[in-house]
């Protein structure tokens, strides 16, 4: 024999080999497609006959539960049905518990008949197909057999699955001894065509094509060590090394996909052009808009940050500042160039910095507030000091100067005595000794304290809407504080000959009571800024106050598990407190 027909043979054998290997693919296709689909199809319909003969029976065992029969009758009846559906046929209570088994005295075990419970729960037939612990496969139905809106039991049939596993079996049998014959077919009819020798050069390009539309786990066979072979060989590695390349590449993008995804700031890449080509989620949050790769940088951000990005130079690579925005969101940004990154060439970082930023100038304010409320008393009592230290005063005025001095000691005393309060508040050094308190009592007495003070013509406090049995968990002493300070914000903001109603009642285990007024009112705009520290309305004119009081009251509220609420009435202001009358915590109730 020549080395030609040597080399021939060798050939038609792989090929043979080759085509044996897809002739076993496709078979393997062709049973995946059959035997599934014909063991899908018979299990359905086992299914449907054990659950027709379920719904057909326990019409059966719903007249024989209404007259009342026993569990012999039952057993009997099952044993019949069974004989019927060539299946076990049991009948169980409503609570699941064993009434009739046609297989009386064979094992049971509850586990394998969940599906009975099931249907009695969810009161409508289930079908399913169960695993028995003994490793046996069952098709079950369960049928709940009720009396009218009454589940009085549930009829449960079940037959062996061991046919349909037959069934599928024999076409196993069948597809195996067909496929092998053809497989014989095959190899004869493809050794007879192995001077097609150009098939493996066209497997090679077809594989370079899959290769080229990015599926790098193609592989074509390498045959002998010919030079097609050595060519397939080479083929093969050239496509793993290119797939691990692309696949290091997407692991990587993931990473940084991922990374840029899970970040709280925002972050955004430009190219040279100054288009979007990147952007995280979390800068389509801050900024409030959706970012579509490629845009320009104008159209993505606000005026500002492109402003800032527009005036980096070689001398400035990198600059940030925060910004302000419309609904007082604050933005603290930070644009860089990148150097050796492909497209992008520059990044900006935006962060949240509003938290930030109101809290700052809470500080600066509240500085700025207690430095101005404690200047004032102060210089005024220097002045007087100097006259009257360097001047002859009069005996009246020199009283006249005590008095008023004696007010300003008064006011710088009460303004420390509330900025102490605020710091203990603050640092949780305050504590409360809660105790059942009843709030006619204390509100009585803080308006005795103020009714000592009045003139005839001041506004005058009525408690006759506050009910006597009112009763709160909380501190008596922190509670007569609270109530002096809304009393006293009612009356400082009341016209003359007026009235400060105090009205109150019992709601959900909380006890509500409101203090209202008959004055200016309060600003829409500025209910939700009456409780800051130093913060006094454009209605607070010319009535004085360190802004430091309802602030105070608000935070005695919490600290004893209530909570205090401000309105503006149709005419004057009210502020509703909200304290436990059982000693658990409560949330605000509406005003009374």
């Amino acid at each position: 024999m020549s080395i030609l027909n040597k080399i021939r043979f060798s050939i038609a054998i792989r090929l043979s080999l080759i085509f044996s290997l897809v002739f076993v693919m496709v078979v393997a296709i062709i049973y995946l497609a059959v035997v599934p689909q014909l063991e899908n199809n018979l299990t359905n319909q086992k299914k449907s006959d054990v659950g027709r003969y379920a719904s057909l029976f326990s019409e059966s065992f719903l007249a024989a539960e209404n007259q009342g029969a026993s569990p012999v009758y039952l057993d009997l009846l099952t044993q019949e049905y069974a004989e019927r559906a060539d299946a076990r046929i049991l009948f169980m209570d409503s609570a699941g518990n064993l009434v009739a088994d046609s297989l009386k005295g064979q094992a049971y075990n509850p586990n394998d008949y969940s599906i009975a419970k099931s249907a009695i729960y969810k009161r409508s037939p289930l079908t399913n197909v169960v695993n028995l612990n003994d490793g046996r496969k069952y098709a079950m139905s369960a049928v709940p057999v009720a009396s009218g809106s009454r589940v009085v039991g549930v009829i449960v049939v079940s037959q062996s699955m061991s046919g349909v596993e037959s069934a599928v079996s024999l076409v196993q049998r069948l597809l195996a001894i067909a496929a092998g014959v053809a497989l014989v077919l095959a190899l004869v009819a493809i050794y007879l065509v192995s001077h097609f020798l150009a098939r493996r050069v066209r497997g090679i390009e077809a594989g370079a094509l899959q290769i080229a539309q990015g599926d790098f786990d193609t592989k074509v066979p390498v045959g002998s060590q010919d030079e097609l072979g050595q060519l397939a060989g080479a083929f093969n590695e050239m496509g793993s090394k290119l797939g691990s390349a692309f696949a290091r590449i997407d692991v990587e993008k993931k990473r940084a996909k991922l990374l840029l995804d899970d970040l709280s700031e925002g972050v955004i890449g430009i190219d040279t052009e100054g288009l979007v080509i990147v952007a995280n989620p979390a800068a389509e949050r801050l900024l409030g808009k959706e970012i579509r790769p490629p845009s320009p940088l104008g159209e993505c951000v606000p005026e500002e940050i492109f402003d800032l990005w527009n005036s980096m130079s070689a001398e400035h690579p990198q600059r940030e500042d925060t910004f302000v925005l419309e609904r007082e969101q604050a933005l603290a940004a930070r644009s860089s160039f990148l150097s050796d990154q492909a497209e992008l060439s520059s990044l900006i970082v935006i962060r949240d910095v509003s938290q930030e930023v109101k809290l700052e100038r809470s500080r600066r304010d509240f500085i700025a507030n207690a430095s101005h409320e404690l200047k004032t008393p102060l210089f005024s009592l220097g002045g007087f000091l100097e006259i009257l230290q360097d001047e002859d005063v009069e005996e009246r005025t020199k009283k006249e100067f005590i008095a008023t001095m004696r007010e300003q000691v008064d006011r710088l005393a009460g303004l420390a005595r509330d900025l102490l309060d605020l710091s203990r508040m603050d640092s949780g050094a305050m504590s409360v000794h809660a105790t059942r308190v009843g709030i006619k009592e204390v509100v009585d007495s803080v308006a005795r304290e103020f009714a000592a003070q009045q003139v005839n013509s001041d506004p005058r406090v009525d408690t006759a809407n506050l009910p006597g049995g009112l009763a709160a968990i909380c501190d008596r002493d922190r509670t007569a504080q609270l109530v002096r300070i809304l009393l006293d914000n009612a009356l400082k903001y009341s016209p003359p000959h007026s009235t400060v109603t105090v009205r109150g009642a019992a709601n959900d285990g909380a006890v509500i009571f409101t203090v209202a007024n008959q004055g200016p009112g309060i600003p829409k705009e500025e209910l939700n800024r009456v409780f800051e520290r130093f913060y006094r309305g454009r209605s607070a004119g010319r009535v004085r106050g360190t802004g430091l009081g309802l602030s105070i009251a608000y935070e005695l509220a919490r600290l004893m598990n209530g909570n205090i609420v401000a309105e503006c009435a149709d005419s004057g202001a009210a502020f509703t407190v909200t304290l436990p009358a059982n000693g658990s915590p409560v949330r605000a109730g509406a005003p009374m």
